[in-house]
């Protein structure tokens, strides 16, 4: 999709400092509040623990309008390719939806994974968010299997 502008999305692997555009591109997804700022920093400190993680911001003329997740894992399940990427928590901000800064993100996130070695890039999507699948899709996503989590009681109390 052409967004009819000749604007350039610019990419940095976010850093603490970051944290409030984070904040306010994850609320903005679904509508919802803030997470506090000691949350947000517990949390963050935890991913900095995760080898190979990485949180990328998208900028379009020096303001975040969307944010992925890239993990890297390695596997023994292929001979000569030994890396698959998870791609999460892609977000594009709602007054930027749908003017194809989405599909310039994914593609950026996938070179990223190309350029790391990965021989695939999986994601998961909320069953209930058939626009979001047929946008993956439109990327050359096929879906592949079936997906399972198994959500903790703890974490529902």
């Amino acid at each position: 999709m052409d967004n009819g502008f000749s604007q350039k999305l610019e990419f940095t692997i976010a850093t603490k400092d970051d944290l409030s555009i984070l904040n306010g591109l994850y609320a903005d997804m679904d509508n919802k509040p803030l997470m506090a700022e000691e949350k947000i920093l517990s949390i963050w400190n935890q991913i900095q623990q995760v080898p190979d993680y990485s949180i990328y911001l998208a900028y379009l003329e020096n303001k975040a309008i969307g944010t992925f997740s890239l993990l890297f894992m390695p596997t023994m399940m292929h001979r000569d390719i030994h890396k698959s990427a998870i791609l999460d928590s892609v977000v594009i901000h709602s007054e930027y939806r749908g003017q194809g800064w989405g599909t310039k993100m994914i593609k950026k996130a996938l070179q990223i994974s190309a350029d790391a070695g990965c021989y695939k890039v999986s994601l998961s999507s909320n069953l209930k968010r058939a626009r979001t699948h047929n946008f993956y899709k439109s990327l050359g996503f096929k879906q592949h299997g079936w997906s399972f989590s198994y959500q903790s009681q703890s974490l529902n109390n």
